[in-house]
């Protein structure tokens, strides 16, 4: 994999956005991810678990570069994830590239892009590896501030309106939650 620097990763985010004040907007958001994740991803490293905390740091700031062509609350925002994807791959970081693809919401089958007609490539786009499901969960967690997993859930059934992607993120809640060692499980 092509190696980055947090230096390397910031300037690509900056190469990309439409203005600085754009920019400093998206790049507090993944800066506030970045500090979840890597405080969760060094939990879960210390409860026994390998993981790849450069790819966290790296990844955390570049998960969101899409929104710059598909900000919030804009008729492409659900297409963010793939728009920083070609991004990426254009760069070739292929791994964040996929981190990018899946780590909408807590992720999105094929059947549920079909279902709900998404404007999304037809193919599952669901977090995988440790370090893009801790990633995939911190964003979850960061709105305007940092939200509680029961504010995330309240969120998901009046926004998303997809039982689909409420239990997937109540299980990627409960998978993070184990692998740190925590005990607050949602049933």
């Amino acid at each position: 994999m092509k190696k980055l620097t947090e230096k390397q990763a910031i300037e690509l985010l900056k190469k990309h956005a439409p203005s600085n004040s754009v920019f400093q907007k998206v790049y507090q958001h993944c800066k506030m991810v970045q500090k979840i994740a890597l405080s969760l991803a060094k939990e879960i490293q210390k409860n026994g678990h390998l993981v790849d905390l450069e790819f966290i740091k790296i990844g955390s700031l570049l998960h969101d570069i899409g929104r710059f062509q598909a900000p919030p609350r804009h008729e492409k925002s659900l297409q963010h994830g793939i728009l920083g994807a070609k991004i990426l791959r254009k760069q070739g970081l292929l791994k964040y590239a996929l981190l990018c693809e899946r780590h909408l919401g807590a992720g999105i089958t094929k059947e549920e892009i079909i279902k709900y007609k998404l404007p999304l490539p037809k193919k599952d786009l669901i977090p995988k590896s440790i370090e893009e499901k801790i990633i995939t969960y911190a964003d979850d967690l960061v709105g305007d501030r940092i939200l509680t997993v029961s504010e995330v859930v309240q969120r998901f059934k009046k926004e998303i309106k997809s039982p689909e992607a409420l239990k997937r993120m109540i299980e990627l809640h409960n998978e993070i939650e184990k692998l740190r060692g925590g005990t607050y499980f949602i049933q």
